[in-house]
């Protein structure tokens, strides 16, 4: 059946061990999140959702992962007129297919001091 996971991040704490580390940054968004948050108002707030995301999508996905994937497997996209969606690379797709599961909704939300993401993965 379906599986969720959900994601709360502080985003004070979150810029404190991100800010002013680019390589760590680059390691954990790909070139088109990091380009769209910084884009926009409140860079970090943002940021911190996706994070949210990432971490939300691999509790849904369960333990299978351990160690196999990476933070840029896991992909918050925007749609034509920027609703939020998902898209999963490498081990983390290849996991996804031997689960018979597709990607589902993602739901994010942030505040000045808060971000949460919610994800839905269902039947493929």
């Amino acid at each position: 059946g379906p599986r969720v996971g959900v994601d709360l991040v502080d985003v004070a704490d979150f810029r404190s061990r991100f800010e002013g580390r680019e390589d760590v940054l680059t390691g954990v968004f790909t070139r088109a999140e990091l380009d769209y948050c910084r884009s926009r108002p409140k860079p970090w707030s943002r940021l911190a959702a996706r994070f949210a995301a990432k971490e939300a999508a691999l509790k849904a996905l369960g333990s299978g992962l351990a160690g196999a994937m990476t933070w840029q497997d896991v992909e918050v996209t925007r749609d034509a007129v920027g609703a939020p969606g998902l898209a999963f690379h490498g081990a983390t797709a290849q996991a996804l297919v031997r689960e018979g599961l597709a990607a589902g909704a993602v739901s994010l939300s942030h505040t000045e001091s808060h971000a949460i993401a919610m994800v839905l993965l269902g039947p493929s």
